[in-house]
């Protein structure tokens, strides 16, 4: 894990993120869809001014990069999360997406480092889903470090703090801090293209353009390596994966990412398969029939050595 120190400088690129997947964290979901968009620190501190009336939500920055990819899970999704993304591994398959794998990573990685550093990750729920899912995934694939060198923010913890300090006196009931309700409750209408990763990423951007300096401050004060995160759940990857990944991923501190000798292969358990011969379970019921054999002749020589009764 990286260090627990907060960004030395104030943070340059915010790169708004959501993950779409099989299910919920105890199934150990896989993901089906994700989309990033980075924004520079500049984007929020000076918002272009409308021309005419201010509209209701206010428009993403002209200047923005983008990445959306979907994903062959490799499992199958869940019914409930399949009504609500719209997306199903069947589906997946059949428009020949690819599994998230070593050229993924990389493309994660590539995409960070053409932002203005440092980058902090932003996502509604990210300590809880996005974050620790995207870790797990990275480690499946002997990964890890993938992102070393971002940090990362939960906005959920940052819009509590602002509403909270908008309104100190304020004696409400208890507010939902779903996506969909602080979008409704800042902009008096649902946010489009609910539970796609770009729409709910374009949903989150409108949300934290609400008080943008504020966030801003929130971000520099709160933000936390992305290596601190845990992966939502242990999935060691396959010796042939780990040799496939750390030959296509360059490392990102710029030597070898490749593991020391002997890690990752000791526990890993014989391979066994279609077209593969199972030896163990073949040989195992002859070593029991030559040592049974050897006993029944040895007990034989013993009776024919030992005087009758």
């Amino acid at each position: 894990m990286g260090s627990q120190a907060l960004p030395r400088a104030p943070v340059q690129t915010l790169i708004f993120l959501d993950l779409e997947a099989t299910g919920l964290p105890f199934s150990q979901p896989k993901i089906t869809e994700l989309c990033l968009l980075a924004i520079n620190r500049c984007a929020l501190e000076s918002p272009p001014t409308p021309q005419g009336p201010s509209p209701p939500v206010p428009p993403p920055p002209r200047v923005v990069d983008k990445l959306s990819l979907c994903v062959a899970p490799g499992k199958a999704c869940s019914r409930a999360a399949s009504e609500i993304t719209g997306l199903s591994t069947a589906a997946l398959t059949a428009h020949g997406r690819q599994r998230f794998d070593a050229n993924l990573a990389s493309v994660l990685q590539a995409f960070l480092q053409r932002q203005p550093q440092p980058w902090c990750l932003v996502a509604h729920n990210g300590d809880r889903y996005d974050f620790p899912l995207l870790q797990a995934e990275l480690a499946a694939l002997g990964l890890p470090g993938t992102l070393d060198g971002a940090f990362c923010v939960d906005s959920i913890a940052a819009l509590k703090a602002l509403e909270k300090s908008s309104s100190p006196s304020e004696h409400s009931p208890r507010k939902s801090y779903s996506l969909g309700s602080i979008y409704t409750r800042l902009y008096g209408q649902a946010p489009p293209d609910s539970h796609t990763a770009e729409g709910d990423v374009l949903a989150l951007l409108s949300i934290c353009q609400w008080r943008p300096q504020a966030l801003l401050r929130w971000v520099d004060a709160h933000a936390k390596p992305f290596s601190s995160i845990r992966p939502m759940y242990e999935g060691p990857a396959s010796a042939e994966t780990r040799c496939y990944a750390t030959a296509a991923l360059p490392s990102s501190k710029g030597g070898s990412s490749r593991p020391e000798q002997g890690q990752g292969h000791k526990s890993r358990p014989p391979v066994q398969g279609p077209g593969v011969p199972a030896m163990e379970g073949f040989l195992t019921p002859l070593g029991l029939l030559a040592l049974l054999t050897l006993a029944v002749a040895t007990l034989y020589g013993l009776s024919l050595a030992t005087p009758g009764q």
